[in-house]
C-alpha cells in the first residue's frame, strides 16, 4: 500500500513535468522493508524525492509538499480504523448508489480496489474527489473530459471512501455548488502544481476552488497543489466512512 502511495505521488510529478507515465515503472524507489512489509520514514521519503530531483527540475516548495502529502496519506492509511467519524446516520441508513448531502466532499481512498491507475482514469493523479450537487443524486467532478455533472454512484463505484462536510453555512455551500455549475465542461488540468488557474481543473483543485471562491480555503497545507486528502483538516468533519 505505502509503495503504491509513493509511486502515485511520483507519477504526479512526472506527469506535471510532461514526462511519459510509463517511465515511472523504470524508477527504483528506495522503500525500506520492515517485518515483511513496506514502511517509510521522513528520511526515506526525502531520499525518494531526491532521486527524482536528480532528473527533474523540482523546486524545494514542490519537494516539501510531496513529502508532506506522502506522509499524511500514509498516516491516514495506518490509522484508518481509528479515524474520528461524526457519523451522519442519514447516510449510514440510506440505500442505493448515491451517497452524501449537498456540498459534501467525496474522497476515493487508496485501496486495493481503488488502484493508482484507476485513480488516473477517475480524474486525479493521487486519489479522486468530488462534490455532491444540490440534487444529491448528482455530483460535480472532474475527469479527463473536464468538469462534469454526473450520476452520484459513489457508494457502489468505489469500495473505500470518505465523506467530508465543510464546517460552514448553507449560503457558502450553495455558492460553492453554483460556482461549480458555471465551470461545467471546463477542460482538465494536467499541471497539479498550478491550482490557482480557473481555466482548467483537476478533481481536488475544482472542489477546492468552488469553496475558495466563496470564502473558504480548504487546502490543509496551503501548498502549490491541492490533493484530495488535503480536505481532511479542522475545517471539515468526516461524516461517513466506507470500506476497511
Amino acid at each position: 500500500m505505502k509503495k503504491r502511495l509513493i509511486l502515485s505521488l511520483l507519477s504526479a510529478v512526472l506527469i506535471s513535468a510532461n514526462i511519459n507515465y510509463s517511465s515511472v515503472d523504470a524508477l527504483t524507489l528506495p522503500i525500506r522493508s520492515v517485518n515483511s512489509g513496506y514502511t517509510i520514514t521522513k528520511p526515506d521519503a526525502q531520499i525518494t524525492i531526491d532521486d527524482v530531483k536528480k532528473s527533474l527540475n523540482i523546486s524545494d516548495g514542490i519537494e516539501k509538499e510531496i513529502v508532506d502529502t506522502l506522509q499524511f496519506q500514509i498516516k491516514i492509511d495506518e490509522n484508518w480504523d481509528n479515524l474520528k467519524v461524526d457519523k451522519d446516520m442519514d447516510l449510514y441508513n440510506s440505500t442505493g448508489k448515491s451517497i452524501g448531502k449537498p456540498g459534501d466532499i467525496l474522497i476515493a481512498v487508496f485501496d486495493d480496489d481503488n488502484t493508482d491507475i484507476n485513480a488516473i482514469t477517475m480524474g486525479s493523479i493521487t486519489t479522486h474527489a468530488a462534490m455532491v450537487d444540490s440534487d444529491p443524486t448528482k455530483v460535480l467532478e472532474v475527469f479527463p473530459d473536464g468538469v462534469q455533472n454526473r450520476e452520484n454512484d459513489w457508494r457502489t463505484r468505489y469500495k473505500k471512501i470518505l465523506i467530508l462536510r465543510p464546517k460552514t453555512n448553507e449560503e457558502t455551500i450553495k455558492g460553492a455548488i453554483e460556482y461549480g455549475h458555471t465551470k461545467i465542461n471546463t477542460p482538465f488540468n494536467y499541471d497539479l502544481f498550478n491550482k490557482t488557474t480557473t481555466d482548467k481543473f483537476y478533481c481536488s483543485q475544482f472542489v477546492w476552488r468552488c469553496y475558495f471562491n466563496n470564502g473558504l480555503d480548504l487546502d490543509r497545507n496551503g501548498g502549490l497543489a491541492v490533493f484530495p486528502y488535503d480536505f481532511i483538516s479542522h475545517k471539515t468533519t468526516i461524516v461517513y466512512k466506507q470500506g476497511e
